[in-house]
């Protein structure tokens, strides 16, 4: 890690702008303070990928929480929202000193090169796809799909740096860890798949309890505990070990649906909670 930020803080003074991707679904949880380190002076735009994964409410309110702290944000669905457009429209006033430097020494516009961080399974290369409107880096829905940096030209407008992403070394706050687990952005077996189901459980019974009635027709989950829910889970998709229903693969299941979005829109924290 400290050698790919030490690679990475060389690229940042020639860059104008950071765009920091951060999974909308957890906002705070997914950014990682080091790359906000990395960044020193140069302006940061927010963005807030998977909006359709998103409760949109929720969405709402971190837009306006963090602009309220000073921080520039957007949220977006990265496969069908036009995002050159609004790349373009938010980049301009967070270059204004380059564009006003430009004009002091008559030169036309240069190219707006962007930086683009974030941690692993964010959405970094498929927002470059989006920009770029093909096929140019690599995705996957999981961690550690980028391995190096890449600058890729858009148009004549901007010029992009895809970077891999990076965790910290560790997370002291167990809650924040297991929403990066969940939001697939720590390898799978970091921890456990059954402890991350029932601690998903836990919060969509509390928050989202039509998710689990709406998906798996499990009425009235409020006494139910975890193991009764997977197994009722596990029961209804036929996920069995031997004869007896699997807790695992049902584990398994859920956390997956949840990560490609299927459960419906959720959020798995809300500002200032």
């Amino acid at each position: 890690m400290s050698k790919a930020l030490d690679k990475m803080k060389g690229f940042v003074k020639s860059v104008d702008l950071i765009v920091e991707v951060v999974d909308g679904r957890a906002p705070l949880s997914s950014r990682n303070p080091l790359l906000r380190e990395l960044a020193g002076a140069k302006p940061i735009l927010l963005l807030l990928s998977k909006s359709d994964y998103a409760d949109p409410k929720i969405t709402g309110a971190w837009i306006r929480y963090f602009e309220t702290n000073g921080i520039p944000a957007v949220a977006g669905n990265l496969r069908k929202d036009r995002f050159v457009t609004l790349l373009s429209s938010a980049a301009e006033p967070l270059v204004k000193k380059k564009r006003e430097k430009e004009a002091r020494f008559g030169m036309i516009p240069q190219p707006i090169r962007v930086m683009i961080i974030g941690i692993p399974n964010v959405g970094k290369s498929t927002l470059i796809n989006n920009l770029a409107a093909k096929k140019k880096a690599k995705v996957g829905n999981k961690a550690g799909v980028t391995r190096a940096e890449q600058w890729i030209k858009l148009n004549d407008d901007f010029v992009v740096l895809d970077t891999p992403g990076i965790l910290p070394m560790n997370y002291p706050d167990a809650a924040q860890a297991i929403r990066l687990a969940l939001l697939g952005s720590m390898k799978e077996e970091v921890l456990p798949t059954l402890d991350l189901s029932i601690a998903l459980l836990g919060y969509l019974k509390e928050n989202y309890p039509d998710s689990l009635r709406e998906r798996f027709g499990i009425e009235n989950i409020a006494p139910l505990s975890s193991a009764e829910i997977l197994e009722r889970i596990a029961l209804r998709r036929g996920l069995l070990e031997g004869s007896k229903p699997s807790e695992e693969k049902a584990a398994y299941a859920l956390i997956k649906e949840f990560k490609d979005g299927i459960l419906g829109r959720l959020s798995l924290e809300i500002p200032d909670a």
